[in-house]
């Protein structure tokens, strides 16, 4: 693949993005967005459910150079995360849940990017909060590893 380091890391990002936007398994979402901003934002302007890709956060890019010039390993961070507004907590949690174990299944089925590969290695984490007006935000957010050679 041509192209600068960053436009194949973009190339990768979005093929995450890519499979988010298609998952028919994590709830209709608003949108799929690369950004990361408190879910106060969107639930303010009405736009969940939604789900944020967010690259390098929580991490960086470890590069190591190879014998030949051109070539280099990355691996690097890439956290998808989702938002809901749910009625409550004891009826959502488990529907919740379930999107982000749905979207890890979706990950372990497409590992392959266009540019290298999603690692085994994946983390999961589930949670809530209530905010002032007395909704309920459920998220989920799935760490991936990224190992890429170009």
């Amino acid at each position: 693949m041509a192209g600068s380091t960053a436009s194949k890391i973009n190339a990768v990002v979005d093929s995450v993005i890519t499979l988010v936007t298609n998952a028919t398994t994590i709830g209709t979402l608003t949108g799929v967005y690369e950004r990361d901003e408190h879910p106060a934002i969107p639930a303010n302007e009405g736009r969940l459910p939604c789900a944020y890709v967010v690259p390098l956060v929580e991490g960086k890019d470890v590069i190591r150079l190879t014998m030949t010039p051109s070539n280099m390993y990355h691996t690097f961070p890439i956290h998808v995360m989702a938002y809901y507004n749910m009625p409550d907590v004891s009826t959502s949690l488990r529907t919740v849940r379930d999107y982000a174990y749905d979207m890890v299944d979706i990950f372990a089925t497409n590992t392959s990017l266009p540019v290298g590969q999603i690692s085994p290695d994946m983390t999961v984490e589930s949670g809530y909060w209530t905010n002032q007006g007395g909704y309920v935000i459920h998220y989920w957010i799935v760490g991936l590893t990224i190992k890429t050679l170009f």
